[in-house]
């Protein structure tokens, strides 16, 4: 949850707060622009993709010099080619106001633009325009790269080879993994960076300002209540449950190695006690990491994963509350007497939309 005031925090949970879209336009770390005035916002993240935040907002501009801001080819400062949008929320009521960090966004694509036009004093001005931005968070950089030649790890520390990877500012908030054997990248750079924060028992995450963190998969303590919500439809999927893990590392002399877990009672077991089927069947979970060079290895990860994919996830509620620019993906939030996580996150101008994991408690 994003961290505000005692006094913004009680204008959020009472509904009696007004709110205004703003952003500042960054480029190689400095700002372009402050302030810029934004309209039709429209941000989500999603916790089960490697780019988790994306959106869309209108720039509308105008100065007081009747210039152009709409971008036509590379370098322009609006255009989609290293520039980026901090994009923050103001929340206030009477005189008093807090600026909210809501997401650092690449600029992915300009899709429409409304140019205005008119002749003076022997030149054309332009006195309004806007344009539609489409967002993307900053691990978009790292999802188009991909490693030249096979490259083998610099580090011996998980931290220090994400940080070699990705090149963004990072922040180290759960504990350091090492790295035993040194292992050859011949793969996109995303699916060696989820591997590598597979190893710290978390998924790549980015806080409000574009700095890289872990968002731990072990479920934290609850932050808020969830209430005040408009609606909330239950859903329940058999789709990502599993009863048998099996992983599969490389030794270091480049042999598979290979390391099982599976569920052997209860409504999810893999087989009955006579050897038949059970009634659910086995639906296997595989995993494989060159980080993992043994077969101990491999089973205790396989020992550590299963606990994790057999809980019966299926069951997620679709929450609608009132506009809340303090939720963000990982979130434990207290529901109808349950715990639940936030797996994805809306923010439109009017309401915010959560999907939420319900505990198997």
């Amino acid at each position: 949850m994003r961290d505000v005031s005692a006094r913004t925090l009680d204008l959020i949970r009472s509904g009696g707060f007004s709110r205004v879209w703003v952003a500042d336009l960054m480029y190689d770390g400095q700002r372009r622009l402050a302030n810029l005035d934004i309209s039709d916002v429209d941000l989500s993240w999603d916790g089960n993709q490697f780019v988790a935040g994306s959106g869309s907002c209108t720039v509308v501009w105008a100065d007081d010099h009747a210039t152009s801001m709409i971008p036509k080819q590379v370098g322009d400062w609006f255009s989609p080619f290293g520039s980026e949008l901090q994009i923050d929320c103001l929340v206030g009521a009477g005189e008093f106001t807090e600026r909210i960090a809501m997401g650092r966004f690449v600029i992915d694509s300009v899709p429409t633009s409304v140019e205005s036009q008119m002749p003076w004093t022997g030149r054309v001005i332009h006195p309004g325009e806007s344009f539609e931005l489409n967002l993307k968070d900053g691990l978009q950089r790292v999802i188009r790269d991909r490693f030249a030649v096979p490259t083998q790890s610099a580090s011996t520390s998980v931290w220090g080879e994400i940080q070699a990877i990705t090149g963004l500012p990072l922040v180290r908030n759960v504990a350091d993994a090492t790295i035993a054997t040194p292992v050859a990248h011949d793969e996109q750079k995303d699916a060696a960076v989820s591997k590598l924060f597979d190893r710290l028992g978390a998924w790549p995450a980015l806080n409000a300002s574009g700095v890289l963190t872990a968002r731990p998969k072990a479920w934290p303590e609850p932050v808020d209540d969830l209430t005040g919500y408009v609606s909330a439809p239950r859903t329940l999927t058999a789709e990502k449950t599993y009863n048998r893990v099996v992983v599969k590392g490389k030794s270091p002399t480049g042999e598979p190695v290979y390391g099982v877990a599976s569920v052997t009672d209860g409504f999810l077991r893999v087989g009955n006690a006579d050897g038949s089927a059970s009634p659910f069947g086995v639906a296997t979970y595989t995993y494989s990491s060159d980080l993992l060079t043994t077969t101990k290895q491999c089973y205790d990860y396989a020992a550590e994963l299963l606990p994790r994919v057999s809980r019966v996830r299926g069951v997620t509620r679709e929450v609608t509350e009132r506009f809340n620019p303090l939720r963000e993906v990982g979130d434990v939030l207290r529901f109808e007497g349950s715990r639940v996580r936030v797996l994805k996150v809306s923010h439109s101008d009017e309401a915010t939309r959560l999907t939420v994991e319900v505990a198997d408690e």
